[in-house]
């Protein structure tokens, strides 16, 4: 499995367009339903800061780029951050459920 992190903070004033535009691209891959991927996404309680998650399974490829609203999403957000928009490689090293 591999996981793929992006965090990033916008203003106060965008929060509730960012936090749109997410539940969009999570019902867009929801709607996709690709085998072997889980997609998340969080907002922090008392900041205007997102972290979105991509969990591929192994030798699975990143579905995003294919899903339009997707593809729309990693266009439209950089002009709503000042902050990197580089996914993030992690490996995960435990967890429950296992």
């Amino acid at each position: 499995m591999s996981v793929h992190t992006v965090r990033f903070r916008t203003t106060p004033e965008r929060v509730t367009t960012v936090a749109e535009r997410i539940a969009a691209v999570c019902a867009a891959v929801r709607a996709e339903a690709p085998a072997g991927v889980r997609y998340t996404a969080f907002q922090d309680a008392d900041e205007p800061v997102f972290t979105l998650v991509l969990e591929l399974a192994d030798g699975v490829a990143n579905p995003l780029p294919s899903i339009p609203a997707a593809a729309d999403f990693r266009r439209w957000l950089p002009g709503q951050t000042d902050d990197d928009l580089t996914p993030k490689a992690s490996t995960v090293v435990g967890g429950y459920p296992a």
